[in-house]
């Protein structure tokens, strides 16, 4: 019998076809795995002599994956997966003095980062990389070793999650604003309003803020509007409309009187932030340390304050 390495398909191949068979599209795969379409369609074809059949056809809808290759591409998914997930927890195992955490970027900016400036003070041998995006998902915080996740906690994926902190979000504006803070929400109708642009992460908008309170509210055609909420901030904060804040990240400027509160009423969601991580794998030294002293601070047990 061949050895077990001459009877497998090429790796790389295999993984672009993967890639591939996902998207149904040999030019999304090119873009996710950042090599020109040509190169996939030749791992492609590369694969398939080695196979001796076609994986992939061409009908009169486009690109169409065939019989043999829908087989394949649901094993080959299940064996890419395993690898992976290997492969990280032999990572996690040996990096016991780095971590890497997963927040959208205006809880990363505001939130997260002073309390990792605190926290290398006290541990400066453990080394904490942050990625920011408003793309996090449930599967992006798998990814990594920890996530900050918004929602009720009980997560499809397979997750613990701990309670952080709730949210409250507010209607801001800068300090020279010429608008009186009002005590009801329906007072800011007819207000500029500065709106945080959709994005994949979904954003309480000022359409949901007025529904909470039982006020229906379209957004005007030509808003103004920015697509991540530290411009929203800096927008309110140099007067040039009414913004939602969310209390994590404008409390320090209304302590400060770079925004002031354009209503006193806040909006209240029924869900929180909340600490996630794969719970398939166990947590390297670096990640657990940093796990325990983030709730530890979330509940009150450390002093922000101390620098």
């Amino acid at each position: 019998m061949k050895p077990l390495y001459r009877r497998l398909p090429p790796l790389q191949a295999l993984a672009f076809f993967e890639a591939a068979a996902r998207h149904n599209s040999f030019t999304k795969a090119a873009e996710e795995l950042c090599v020109s379409q040509s190169a996939v369609s030749k791992q492609i074809k590369h694969l398939e002599e080695f196979l001796s059949t076609e994986l992939f056809l061409r009908g009169p809808q486009g690109l169409e994956i065939s019989e043999d290759g829908k087989e394949l591409y649901l094993e080959a998914q299940a064996a890419l997966e395993k690898l992976s997930a290997v492969s990280s927890r032999i990572q996690n195992t040996n990096r016991t003095h780095e971590l890497t955490i997963v927040a959208t970027v205006a809880v990363a900016h505001y939130w997260l980062f002073p309390r990792v400036a605190l926290f290398k003070t006290q541990f400066s041998d453990i080394n904490i990389n942050i990625y920011s995006s408003d793309q996090i998902d449930e599967t992006m915080c798998l990814q990594h070793d920890l996530g900050i996740l918004y929602g009720d906690g009980d997560w499809d994926a397979p997750l613990n999650s701990h309670y952080l902190f709730d949210e409250k979000i507010y209607a801001v504006c800068g300090p020279t604003y010429p608008f009186e803070t009002c005590q009801e929400p329906e007072q800011l109708l007819g207000q500029e309003l500065i709106h945080l642009g959709p994005s994949k992460w979904r954003w309480t908008c000022w359409s949901d803020w007025f529904k909470g309170f039982g006020i229906d509210y379209e957004i005007p055609s030509g808003s103004m509007l920015f697509n991540n909420l530290p411009l929203v901030l800096q927008a309110a904060g140099n007067n040039m409309g009414i913004a939602l804040g969310w209390e994590f990240a404008v409390q320090d400027q209304l302590a400060n009187g770079t925004l002031r509160l354009a209503c006193e009423k806040p909006l209240v969601p029924n869900h929180a932030d909340y600490l996630v991580y794969n719970n398939q794998r166990p947590l390297n030294p670096a990640a657990e340390c940093f796990r325990d002293w983030l709730l530890a601070e979330a509940a009150g047990e450390i002093d922000l304050a101390v620098t």
